[in-house]
C-alpha cells in the first residue's frame, strides 16, 4: 500500500496542469461597429469561450473553423446576407493564439414588397389599421428581422388585449433573394371574431357577516357593461380602481373562458378586504411649523354602501387642527363623493402677533369632469375669532364656493413629469346671514418637467384676489400671506404682507408668488437644487414683490423628498439667510 502514495500525488499534480498550461486566446473582430458588432460577439463561440481555462489547440482550431458560419448567421438579422469574411488564426508564441476576423458586411438586403392583409371581424378596427399604417418596415428599408418580429408581435398582442381570442397568423414569412439583395415580406393575419364582456361576479373572501360590500355598490367601479367589446385595458382599469379604493388588500381579475357563451367571457373578481379600522400616528418637523405630530383613526367601511369616517388631530408649535370627515361615495365611487366635515382649528404665530380660533362645519360634493378635472362645490359655516396687528374681531360666515383641480403625474411621490392645478372661488353675502360680503379667487399651479437625463425643472405659482369693502372685517384665515417653505423662501412663515405702523403683519387682499427651481440628481437617491422665489401678499399690485434665492440638497425617502434648503432674503438689508426643511411628495 505505501507504494501507491507516489502515484496518488502524481495524479493530483497532473489534474492541475490544464489550468497551469491553459492556452491564451485573443480574438479581434474588425470592420463592424454598433449593434452588428455586438451581435457577432454574442453569437461567436470562439469569442464567448476565449477565457475558458480548458482551452487546447484542437478545440481552438474547431472554434475557428465554425466562426465564419456563426458570423454570417449573426449578420442576417440586420439584412446582411452576403458578407465577405477573412479569417486567420496564428500562434505568436507557444501558448498564445490570435484569431482575427476581418468582415465586410456587403450590401444590405432591402425590402422590395410588403404584403400585409387583415381578415376577420377586426378588419375595420382602427387599432389594427394603425398597426398596418405604422408597420416598422417599409418598402426600400434595410431588412431588419428585429423590427419585423416587433411588428408581427404587435398584431398578436393587440388581438390578445382586445378579445380576439381566435386570432392567428395565416402567413408570416420573409422571402430573401440574396443575389438580388432584396426581400419580400408576407404577413396575413386573421383576427377572428371579437369576444365581449359577460356577467361580472364579485367574490368577497371572508366572513359573509362582516366586511361585505353591497354588490350594487361594487358594480359602480365597473367601467364597462355586459356585452361591450372585451379589453384587458378595461380590466386593469377596474382592478386599479378597486385597489385604489382602500377597501381591499387583494383584487384579482379572473376571466372565465371555460364559461363562454355567445362569445361573451364572464369575469370573476375576487376581493379580500382590508382591516375595517386603520390607526395612524406621525411625528415630524418643519421650519414653518416646528415640531409636529398627528393621530388618526379611520373606519373604512361604516356600512355596506362603502361610507367612511375619518378623525384626525394634528398639533404643531403654531397650529392645532382636529377634523372629522364622513364620506359618501356617489355614482362613480373612484372620484365622486359627498363629504361632511367638522373641524376645530387654532393658529398662533408669535412673530406676527397673530392668533385665531375657527370652528367649521360643511358639506361638499365632488364630481369628475372631462380631461381629469375634479369639480368640488362646497358650503361651509365658519365661525372665527381672531387677533392680528393689534386688532381683534369675530366673524360668522356661511361660505359657498366651487373649485376645480387636476393632477397629472408619472408619480405623485417623486415626479419627473407632472402638473397640479387648482382654481378656487368662494364668497358670501348678507342675504346668506353673513355680516359682510366678499368674493375671493385663488389660482395655484405647479409644473415639473425633465431636463436631459438627470435634471428637472419645477415652476410654481400662486395668485389670489379678494374683493371686500372693509378689509378689517375679513378673518385671518381668509387673508393672504407669503413667506415660508412653500412660498417665498428666505423669509419667515407668513411674514410677508402689508404691515401696521408697528411693523406687525395684517394680511393682504392680493397674493402673487412665483418660483423656479432646477434640480440635478447625482445619484439614485441624492440630488441638489438651486432656486429663485419671488412674491408678496399686497393690497395693491403696485407694491414691490420680495425676492429670495438659494440652494439645497434633496434625498428621496419612501414618503417623498426630504428637502434641506438655505435661502437668502434678497430684498432685505444684508440679505439674511434662513434654513428650510420640507418632507413630502412633489404633488
Amino acid at each position: 500500500m505505501p507504494r501507491l502514495y507516489p502515484v496518488f500525488f502524481v495524479i493530483i499534480f497532473l489534474s492541475h496542469l490544464p489550468a497551469a498550461w491553459a492556452e491564451v486566446l485573443d480574438v479581434k473582430i474588425e470592420g463592424l461597429t454598433g449593434a452588428t458588432l455586438e451581435n457577432v460577439r454574442k453569437l461567436l463561440s470562439i469569442e464567448q469561450q476565449k477565457t475558458d481555462p480548458d482551452l487546447f489547440e484542437a478545440r481552438i482550431r474547431r472554434l475557428h473553423r465554425n466562426a465564419p458560419g456563426e458570423i454570417k448567421q449573426a449578420l442576417e438579422p440586420f439584412g446582411y446576407y452576403d458578407p465577405t469574411i477573412s479569417a486567420s488564426l496564428t500562434q505568436p508564441s507557444p501558448d498564445h493564439w490570435l484569431a482575427i476576423y476581418q468582415i465586410d458586411p456587403g450590401l444590405a438586403v432591402r425590402v422590395a414588397t410588403i404584403d400585409l392583409k387583415l381578415t376577420g371581424e377586426g378588419i375595420n378596427d382602427g387599432q389594427f389599421q394603425a398597426l398596418i399604417s405604422n408597420f416598422p418596415l417599409r418598402k426600400g428599408d434595410t431588412l431588419d428581422h428585429a423590427r419585423y418580429e416587433s411588428g408581427k408581435r404587435a398584431f398578436l398582442m393587440l388581438a390578445t388585449e382586445n378579445g380576439y381570442r381566435d386570432a392567428q397568423l395565416l402567413t408570416h414569412e420573409i422571402r430573401v433573394q440574396p443575389e438580388l439583395h432584396t426581400a419580400d415580406i408576407l404577413l396575413h393575419f386573421d383576427t377572428g371574431r371579437r369576444y365581449r364582456f359577460g356577467k361580472v361576479d364579485f367574490i368577497q373572501i371572508g366572513d359573509p357577516e362582516k366586511s361585505q360590500l353591497d354588490p350594487e355598490f361594487l358594480a359602480r367601479f365597473i367601467a364597462f357593461e355586459e356585452g361591450t367589446p372585451y379589453s384587458t385595458t378595461r380590466l386593469f382599469e377596474v382592478q386599479n380602481a378597486l385597489s385604489d379604493s382602500d377597501y381591499f388588500d387583494i383584487v384579482e381579475m379572473k376571466p372565465r373562458p371555460d364559461k363562454i357563451e355567445n362569445f361573451e367571457i364572464p369575469i370573476d373578481i375576487e376581493l379580500e378586504p382590508r382591516s375595517k379600522h386603520r390607526y395612524t400616528a406621525g411625528l415630524g418637523y418643519g421650519t414653518d411649523t416646528g415640531i409636529r405630530g398627528s393621530l388618526g383613526w379611520e373606519n373604512r367601511q361604516v356600512n355596506s354602501s362603502g361610507h367612511r369616517f375619518k378623525a384626525e388631530a394634528k398639533v404643531s408649535e403654531i397650529k392645532t387642527n382636529i377634523t372629522g370627515k364622513y364620506r359618501i361615495p356617489m355614482r362613480n365611487p373612484r372620484t365622486d363623493r359627498i363629504e361632511l366635515t367638522s373641524a376645530w382649528l387654532t393658529e398662533s404665530i408669535a412673530s406676527a402677533r397673530s392668533e385665531s380660533e375657527t370652528f367649521l362645519i360643511g358639506a361638499s360634493h365632488t364630481l369628475s369632469r372631462r380631461s381629469g378635472w375634479l369639480e368640488t362645490m362646497y358650503l361651509n359655516y365658519q365661525k372665527e375669532s381672531f387677533s392680528i396687528g393689534g386688532t381683534s374681531g369675530e366673524s360668522s360666515l356661511l361660505l359657498p364656493g366651487i373649485s376645480w383641480s387636476r393632477v397629472d403625474a408619472n408619480s405623485r411621490i417623486y415626479t419627473r413629469r407632472g402638473s397640479r392645478l387648482l382654481v378656487d372661488i368662494k364668497g358670501t353675502h348678507p342675504t346668506l346671514g353673513s355680516k359682510f360680503q366678499f368674493l375671493q379667487l385663488r389660482l395655484q399651479g405647479k409644473l415639473i418637467r425633465p431636463i436631459l437625463e438627470n435634471g428637472r425643472i419645477t415652476l410654481r405659482g400662486d395668485a389670489g384676489l379678494t374683493r371686500i369693502q372693509d378689509f378689517a372685517e375679513l378673518p385671518t384665515s381668509l387673508r393672504f400671506f407669503a413667506g415660508g417653505d412653500q412660498s417665498v423662501r428666505g423669509y419667515d412663515y407668513n411674514s410677508l404682507s402689508p404691515k401696521d405702523s408697528s411693523g406687525r403683519v395684517l394680511g393682504g387682499e392680493q397674493l402673487l408668488v412665483g418660483s423656479t427651481e432646477y434640480e440635478y440628481s447625482w445619484t439614485e437617491k441624492w440630488s441638489s437644487g438651486i432656486f429663485f422665489d419671488i412674491g408678496n401678499a399686497v393690497d395693491d399690485w403696485a407694491q414691490k414683490l420680495k425676492r429670495g434665492a438659494g440652494f439645497g440638497v434633496r434625498w428621496k425617502s419612501p414618503v417623498g423628498l426630504i428637502r434641506v434648503d438655505l435661502a437668502w432674503a434678497l430684498s432685505d438689508l444684508d440679505n439674511p439667510w434662513r434654513f428650510h426643511l420640507v418632507i413630502g411628495p412633489d404633488l
